[in-house]
């Protein structure tokens, strides 16, 4: 922290939690930490070659740009430097990712609202493989 107001997180301190598999991390941040439910949220998200995410959806608007690698989101391919956006209760996918692996910035418009939401056959699955 360097003074009221503004936060630093150097790359070795970022808190990384865990996907829905293995390969898959994340790591949270709230733009206002004092209205948690409301606060826009970003979230940086690694993946490893080969991971797939089933469709889905979320409650809030969403806005993705690809850092580096690649992914291919239901039959476009995305690569470093693209950006996609979608309005809440769009859905999309399923996402594959490419061999080099993929990086992404993520910015959700309301934290509370960002949960995702199985979409087709992923809707049927247990609880704990959405996880």
């Amino acid at each position: 922290m360097a003074g009221r107001g503004h936060k630093d997180i150097f790359a070795a301190d970022i808190a990384w939690g865990q996907g829905t598999s293995p390969g898959i991390r994340y790591a949270r941040f709230l733009l206002d930490e004092d209205n948690a439910a409301t606060s826009p949220m970003v979230i940086l998200s690694t993946f490893e070659p080969g991971e797939v995410v089933d469709p889905h959806t979320h409650g809030c608007n969403y806005f993705e740009y690809i850092i580096a690698g690649s992914q291919m989101v239901g039959k476009t391919n995305f690569v470093a430097g693209d950006v996609r956006w979608a309005s809440g209760g769009t859905g999309y996918g399923p996402i594959r990712v490419g061999p080099e692996g993929c990086t992404v910035l993520i910015v959700f418009q309301e934290a509370a609202k960002s949960n995702t939401i199985p979409l087709g056959k992923a809707r049927n699955q247990p609880a704990a493989a959405q996880a």
